[in-house]
């Protein structure tokens, strides 16, 4: 067929495909408006459906509203009567309001009360199905709710309720929630009276994993036939941890129907237009097209016969032949860019291996300039494939280039000596009437660089980035074959956070790897350059290090481990909770006498079970069969009986804190605290035995020594300031309260020292309170009743401080002094104690700083309405001789 027939005939299919997309353009544009109406109608219909559930939904939601905030219902809460419910709120009642379902769930996520009402109003038990579902969302509910309120459709016990869902609260709004009421109205029973109001059939129903999900508020219109259209609107949820919703219903579409009547008439005119319009134009295409269509193809023929990209069609005139042949040379211009613009090197070749296209990338990662021209070179030449990397014969490289997959790794040879990894993608390609060969490279430097980050891998912990415990055991086997050092000893350790399970349950595990990430940091900074840290189990460390030989070794060892502790002792804040790490040891300080990484790892853990044995935040070293061990542990049977003859000869003296008034700055009560004039290590602080103490049971014997001391003194100071006597205070551990007869001890106490009770405080901390609330509540009264006063030692580093504070006599809050050592960290912090102090001054508390340590600490702590304070700021802790100087001549803040 000649060119001027086939230009005919293309000309004659693409006018009748023009008529053909003008009539189908016209229809669309038709029946596009008739559409727009239809929706707009249907539109209309989806928004009263909605706006009555939502009015539904508001009266259904104020019930929950109100009912929550009655003090009778809050206050049922607290004794859960079911009898007494019903003066409240009775089956009738609610279906009187057309309510179907009421259900009060508690803060412990337990329903207290949860029916239906039948038609005829009566108490009905709601189905396990529907308590099951109500139990699951309640978490999600609990949340929702004590933001205000909720009021949305919810699906519990597989069925659709318009649901109301408020917190319990007082009337005012005010008070901790005591859980959240639910009332809800069944959504099968009220879509009927909605749709005969509205007249307008409508469901809810939710949205199948197969629907495609619009949306919110987007009206989607289904035709699955030219006559009825289903028309759906996602419901917005208020409760995003629901299942999505959606309302449906179906309608005729008249309209559309009509519409397409009128535009199938005027297909007639449409199609004898286009065919006057097709004789016209196939005269003018002969006399004034083809001819020049001619020379184009001829033209391109050549282009595609030469195999190049750079010829180009020439152009005169400026009719649309020639804006066809501009068009042609972009076209051409485009395709050259884009081969020379793609971001990986580009290689086209001949079947003989000569390049003859290559990109700007190819140029740059071969460090060839502009000018420098690659066509013409041989593949093989620079290319240089990974399994024959060690062949110097190029023939046998091309071979393999051109015969072997079509995927493979490869090197790129550069001129000045280096090469590049790539990974080859190669593919035959059909360029006119000639057979190319692609050659496509992508940059593999990145991922051989994971790759061998992921061999490394095998030996760093994921968490810390520390090494692992295989990297442990390689190290010591490189350290026992290699021999010691030259003055120096290799020395192994493994440490053992204490209680660390009773952290992660405190703070949850997020937290807990937060601090498992600070003590490794912390250890790293201690242990210094020379040493290696490695995490060898979920909270366990171990450490090699090098050390002096003997006979500096043991006094370094000792040195290291004690700087060790002090690290890992300080204190971790994790949000509103403060952690109080400790670390026990064992150590190898010689791994010269082990035979093997096994052996050196059993020494120290059994150095560090005898560590554990010890108590807590101790160290236990290993020297070997042929040194006597040094342990660092305490013996505890020498220590029960130095503590018992302790007590027994008076070595544990009281030592006195001041606690000064904000207000006039004159020394309101001191705090009595222990100190052991041991006969051999001197005069010890609290921290040497208080740990040990506990351990062993003596600290209830020594807060009893304390609490006399405090009495006598409280009694010589009302004798000598009559006026205005100091209050004193001292301890009461868990010990002493677990000891019988603790108020007949103290009434014993007050008798014997002629003591004034409400002179005296006892301090308790929070531990205390959550062992055994009741019988502590119970001696708690006794001694209020007695005249003693009672303060919350410590509080804010406990796990509940505020459930007890409204439960127990307490007189004073003492701030823990990490409180005040925080304050000026961040503004949460402050915020935090302001409160704390606003909450004790409503609750009629007085409030104790301990650890003030600088001036602007005070100031702070007076603006905030703090009313006495101690710490390091006034004075340390004096023995009774400096009490009495003190009292004698009081210095003002």
């Amino acid at each position: 067929m000649s060119l001027r027939k086939k230009v005919f005939l293309y000309i004659l299919v693409t006018i009748l495909f023009l008529i053909l997309l003008m009539s189908l353009t016209s229809q669309y544009l038709a029946m596009k408006a008739f559409e727009d109406v239809e929706r707009r109608f249907f539109g209309q219909d989806m928004a009263r459906v909605h706006s009555r559930l939502d009015e539904e939904l508001r009266l259904v939601g104020r019930y929950a509203f109100d009912w929550g905030a009655w003090d009778s219902m809050y206050f049922f809460l607290e004794k859960k009567d079911p009898s007494r419910f019903r003066e409240m709120l009775d089956p009738l009642s609610l279906r009187a309001l057309d309510l179907d379902i009421l259900a009060v769930v508690d803060t412990g996520l337990s329903p207290v009360i949860a029916y239906s009402v039948s038609e005829t109003g009566e108490e009905k038990p709601l189905s396990s199905e529907f308590l099951a579902g109500l139990k699951a969302m309640a978490p999600d509910l609990l949340e929702a709710a004590s933001e205000g309120s909720l009021q949305d459709i919810l699906s519990i016990g597989g069925d659709l309720y318009l649901a109301g869902v408020s917190p319990i609260l007082l009337t005012n709004r005010t008070g901790p929630p005591r859980g959240f009421l639910l009332t809800g109205s069944a959504l099968k029973r009220q879509i009927p009276k909605i749709s005969s109001s509205l007249g307008t059939d409508f469901s809810v129903a939710p949205v199948s994993a197969e629907d495609s999900s619009p949306s919110p508020g987007e009206v989607t219109i289904i035709t699955e036939d030219p006559k009825t259209a289903t028309v759906r609107r996602p419901w917005p949820k208020t409760f995003t941890p629901a299942a999505p919703l959606e309302v449906r219903f179906t309608r005729p579409r008249d309209i559309y129907i009509e519409g397409r009547r009128a535009i199938f008439h005027s297909y007639l005119w449409i199609f004898l237009s286009g065919g006057g319009i097709l004789v016209v134009v196939m005269i003018l295409m002969d006399s004034l097209v083809l001819r020049r269509l001619d020379g184009l193809r001829s033209v391109s023929d050549r282009i595609v016969s030469d195999g190049g990209i750079g010829l180009r069609v020439p152009v005169s005139g400026s009719d649309e032949i020639a804006a066809l042949s501009s068009s042609f040379n972009t076209l051409l211009d485009t395709l050259e860019n884009l081969v020379g613009d793609i971001p990986d090197p580009l290689f086209i070749c001949d079947p003989e291996g000569r390049i003859l296209i290559a990109n700007a990338e190819a140029h740059r990662i071969l460090n060839l300039g502009k000018t420098s021209s690659l066509p013409g070179t041989a593949i093989s030449s620079i290319m240089i494939p990974a399994a024959d990397s060690k062949d110097d014969g190029q023939d046998s490289r091309a071979e393999l280039i051109f015969s072997s997959r079509d995927m493979f790794e490869a090197n790129i040879a550069r001129p000045d000596g280096t090469a590049l990894p790539v990974e080859i993608r190669r593919q035959e390609i059909r360029y006119g009437k000639r057979h190319l060969v692609l050659f496509l490279a992508r940059d593999l430097t990145e991922r051989k660089g994971f790759e061998q980050r992921l061999a490394r891998k095998a030996y760093f912990d994921d968490l810390t980035g520390l090494p692992n415990r295989s990297a442990f055991i390689e190290d010591l086997n490189r350290a026992l074959k290699g021999g010691e050092g030259s003055g120096e000893v290799l020395c192994a350790a493994s440490l053992n956070l204490d209680r660390f399970k009773l952290v992660n349950e405190q703070v949850g595990n997020v937290n807990g790897d937060r601090i498992l990430l600070i003590i490794g940091r912390r250890l790293e900074e201690t242990i210094g350059e020379d040493a290696r840290l490695y995490r060898t189990g979920g909270d366990e460390f171990s450490i090699l290090t090098p050390l002096p030989a003997p006979p500096r070794l043991r006094e370094e060892a000792e040195k290291l481990m004690d700087s060790i502790h002090k690290s890992v002792g300080v204190p971790c804040p994790v949000g509103s909770d403060t952690i109080f790490p400790s670390v026990s040891i064992g150590a190898v300080p010689d791994i010269s006498r082990c035979t093997s990484p096994s052996d050196v790892i059993n020494r120290a853990h059994q150095a560090l079970k005898e560590a554990k044995r010890a108590g807590l935040g101790f160290t236990s070293y290993q020297y070997g069969d042929n040194e006597d061990s040094v342990p660092e542990t305490v013996n505890i049977l020498r220590l029960s009986a130095e503590m018992h003859s302790g007590l027994e000869k008076g070595e544990f003296i009281p030592f006195y804190q001041p606690i000064y008034s904000v207000s006039d700055g004159s020394i309101a009560g001191f705090e009595t605290l222990a100190r052991w004039m041991h006969p051999a290590r001197g005069l010890l602080p609290p921290s040497e035995f208080i740990p040990m103490a506990e351990h062993t049971g003596f600290v209830g014997k020594i807060d009893l020594n304390m609490m006399e001391h405090a009495l006598g003194a409280s009694e010589v100071m009302r004798r000598l300031s009559p006026s205005a006597p100091p209050f004193f205070s001292s301890n009461g551990s868990p010990l002493f309260f677990r000891m019988p007869y603790t108020e007949e001890i103290l009434e014993t106490f007050l008798n014997r020292t002629g003591a004034d009770p409400t002179l005296f405080t006892l301090e308790v901390t929070e531990s205390l309170l959550i062992e055994n609330l009741g019988e502590v509540s119970r001696k708690l009264n006794r001694l209020k009743e007695m005249g003693i006063s009672i303060a919350l030692d410590d509080f804010g580093t406990g796990y509940s401080s505020l459930q007890y504070i409204n439960q127990l006599p307490f007189d004073y809050v003492k701030l823990d002094k990490s409180f005040v050592a925080r304050l000026f960290d961040s503004e949460k912090d402050m915020r935090l104690l302001r409160t704390i102090i606003n909450m004790a001054g409503e609750l009629r508390l007085e409030v104790i700083a301990e650890g003030v340590e600088t001036r602007e600490q005070l100031d702070w702590l007076t603006g905030a309405g703090c009313g006495k304070v101690q710490g390091y700021l006034f004075s340390k802790p004096v023995p009774w001789d400096d009490v009495k100087k003190m009292m004698g001549g009081e210095e003002g803040l």
